[in-house]
């Protein structure tokens, strides 16, 4: 990854918030289930502090994995705020997040285990250099950034229609906006997350369901500090501010906004 331009460095959902509070909820007394993906770019431990934050907040979160250790790791990052037996917090299950019946399957487990689903955020993806002419390559930035968000929210908007009730927030990038040499395959997916947003939003809409997608630009994160120790991670999106934008996607005070693609870029 040394030499990728900063703002397109993998955006690996490093979020560390640690703020006070719940997350608001459309009854009172109500359970809030976060929907939270495992991206399939490596690192599980860039999502912990993710999960972390919407169990601090009130939530019951349902976390896709890819093994075993994956789901030790993530329950371990959480500690306590994992739950009980008697009472799970958190569910971890091993699935693929870019197959649709695979995903199906674990929202009924989800549903089964707490009787409703609120919030999706897709917090899965990928990031690769190459070429505009690397069609495998391309492929697989495809698979890793849209085909995912597509399976999985596919998957959990049946049980939010019903109720007439959901929050789904995606993360692309600022990349998006604008590709540059060597980019294309990654710029190509998450453009395609904001048009895709902005479709389902309209489709959805009138549903009492928001979509959104947020667009950080190089997240202040230790793998990306390695990655380009020249750049000034002063100018870099913080873990905090990023994830206060997805947190605040999930409110009620959000409700207004949907099919919005939001920059996250700091001080850049």
């Amino acid at each position: 990854m040394a030499g990728v331009p900063d703002e397109l460095v993998a955006r690996r959902i490093e979020d560390a918030v640690q703020r006070d509070g719940e997350l608001d909820r459309p009854e009172a007394g109500r359970d809030v289930t976060a929907r939270l993906l495992d991206g399939l770019d490596g690192e599980l431990a860039d999502r912990h502090s993710v999960v972390r934050a919407f169990l601090e907040r009130g939530a019951h979160v349902a976390a896709p994995v890819r093994n075993e250790s994956k789901a030790a790791e993530l329950r371990n990052a959480v500690d306590e705020l994992a739950g009980t037996i008697d009472d799970p917090h958190l569910i971890t299950e091993i699935a693929d997040i870019a197959d649709q019946p695979a995903m199906g399957a674990f929202v009924e487990k989800v549903m089964r285990a707490w009787g409703r689903l609120d919030i999706l955020a897709n917090l899965a993806g990928g990031f690769a250099t190459g070429s505009a002419l690397d069609a495998q390559g391309i492929d697989a930035l495809w698979k890793q950034n849209v085909r995912t968000t597509i399976a999985t929210t596919a998957a959990c908007v049946r049980p939010m229609r019903a109720r007439g009730y959901g929050r789904i927030v995606s993360v692309g990038a600022i990349s998006g906006l604008k590709a540059r040499k060597g980019s294309a395959g990654y710029a190509m997916a998450k453009g395609a997350l904001i048009r895709w947003t902005e479709a389902l939003a309209d489709e959805l809409k009138g549903e009492g369901i928001t979509v959104n997608v947020v667009l950080p630009s190089t997240i202040d994160h230790p793998t990306n500090r390695a990655a380009m120790p020249k750049a000034d991670p002063k100018t870099w999106v913080s873990p905090a501010e990023l994830a206060s934008v997805i947190v605040y996607l999930c409110s009620e005070e959000a409700s207004g906004v949907t099919g919005a693609a939001i920059p996250v870029t700091a001080r850049t």
